[in-house]
């Protein structure tokens, strides 16, 4: 510009100011519009709510702005962090019992990143490649077919019983804790980007389950564990044993992963023998790591194992067959039969959620298979409250997704995701041998569910991640 005279721009380079075109004011409008709306919504909801919800509203916004900025770095969080049980809301469902319950961080975290999920899967922002596994149908049919139960269950309600005893509330959380865990599926199988963040999110899934181990190992001084600690840490000793087992790995990296299953036997099969699921759960999983590694290991460990369990009857007799006697545990096979009751009495099954009204106030007394309140067993659950084709979808998930995952490995290179590949199927194998025992892959409201989702949620993130390694290893479609 000069001094003197008139002034004109001399920076012929120099951007212009942006024009105020018809669409920026069309854009700038709705933005502004948006804001407005949103804050007369957020005034209307703290008008009638409690301080309380609206500090939840306004972290909750808060989170989603951080999740939203890296989504990647708040996976490795939640799988960090989920196992603990903590954070808990003010009531939001009171069942039969008359005691309120409120939902964990476990559930609201990831309620969160699956809304910063969708978010991103309908802007195209997620990673472009793509796979179906064989968990992919399945896990939709099952989600869909959980639906059509619940409302049938309202629909079709047995005049038998008193429907004072059936708790809306209660039925939304069961089917809350189905979609939750099919969404934290589909998340770990299509959010990561890169093998950078791959290995990061597979350490960082392991941590908790060797951490419960350590913690258990020392008593459990440090005063937070998973519920059912031993099923969360079925994934790093399945991990582990598939170290140990390949040859290729340096004599170091072998022993450690020996030391670590030595010490999971002792603490999972000897120091809380009586707890049968755990062991389970355990002997199954390793059972299958070898026999996918080597059908010879496997051979040669069956025997050991037949042989020990000669040895050490009298102490198995002691702490498991007289101490379940004494305890009841013995119930869960009339439990299983009453959902084979249930099952073929109502094709569609009583409902998610329904199965402590119809039991404990009505069938559980005429067909003499217990009044509990649950049926204390994934499977005996799924055909109490889903039928005979709410079982069968269930199970699809796990062979379809077990054989899709066995298929997956043999074509996969030697390396960390083949191995993890491993551990997960022992995991699944671990975890779907146990379930017959135990809510331990989909939780029950009635047996603990809201706390024990932090533990059950691991089985889904896992298989996720696998889901993940076949897709950045650039795996065929399954």
């Amino acid at each position: 510009m000069r001094l003197g005279g008139d002034s004109r721009v001399s920076d012929r380079g120099a951007v212009p100011p942006a024009e105020w075109t018809p669409e920026r004011m069309a854009a700038l409008s709705r933005n502004i519009a948006l804001i407005v709306v949103g804050g007369v919504l957020f005034g209307i909801f703290a008008t009638f709510a409690n301080f309380y919800w609206v500090g939840v509203a306004i972290g909750i916004a808060l989170l989603i702005v951080l999740v939203a900025w890296q989504f990647e770095a708040a996976l490795l969080v939640y799988v960090l962090v989920a196992f603990v049980p903590w954070g808990r809301t003010p009531n939001l469902a009171v069942g039969g019992s008359g005691f309120g319950k409120g939902v964990y961080v476990s559930e609201i975290m990831l309620g969160c990143l699956l809304v910063v999920w969708f978010g991103k899967y309908i802007l195209r922002a997620l990673p472009k490649e793509r796979i179906r596994s064989g968990f992919h149908v399945p896990i939709i049919l099952y989600v869909a077919y959980s639906t059509l139960c619940l409302v049938s269950g309202f629909i079709f309600w047995d005049p038998h019983v008193d429907s004072v005893y059936q708790y809306p509330a209660v039925n939304m959380i069961e089917l809350g804790f189905r979609f939750l865990s099919a969404g934290a599926f589909v998340m770990m199988a299509t959010s990561i980007s890169n093998r950078k963040w791959l290995v990061w999110t597979t350490v960082f899934i392991l941590v908790p389950g060797f951490y419960n181990l350590f913690n258990a190992l020392i008593g459990g001084r440090i005063p937070l564990a998973a519920p059912w600690w031993p099923l969360v840490a079925l994934l790093p000793i399945c991990y582990s044993w598939a170290v140990a087992l390949d040859t290729t790995n340096d004599r170091l990296k072998r022993a450690a992963g020996a030391a670590v299953v030595a010490v999971a036997v002792f603490l999972i099969l000897v120091r809380s023998i009586s707890w049968v699921s755990g062991w389970f759960g355990l002997v199954a999983a390793l059972g299958a790591v070898t026999l996918i590694k080597s059908r010879r290991v496997f051979l040669v460990g069956v025997i050991a194992v037949a042989m020990a369990a000669g040895l050490a009857w009298p102490f198995f007799h002691t702490n498991v067959v007289v101490r379940s006697m004494k305890e009841g545990d013995f119930a869960r096979f009339a439990l299983l039969r009453g959902g084979w009751k249930y099952a073929t009495t109502f094709p569609l099954g009583v409902g998610p959620g329904n199965y402590r009204t119809y039991n404990s106030f009505y069938y559980g007394e005429k067909w003499g298979t217990t009044s509990f309140t649950s049926a204390h067993g994934t499977y005996a659950q799924h055909l109490a409250e889903m039928g005979i084709p709410g079982l069968v979808l269930f199970l699809s998930i796990l062979v379809c997704g077990f054989v899709w995952m066995l298929k997956s490995y043999h074509r996969m290179p030697p390396g960390m995701s083949k191995t993890y590949l491993m551990a997960a199927m022992g995991q699944l194998v671990g975890i779907s041998f146990a379930a017959f025992i135990g809510d331990y892959i989909i939780p029950t409201y009635h047996n603990g569910g809201i706390v024990s989702f932090s533990g059950t949620i691991y089985s889904w993130l896992a298989w996720g991640l696998a889901a993940g390694h076949v897709r950045l290893q650039g795996g065929e479609n399954g």
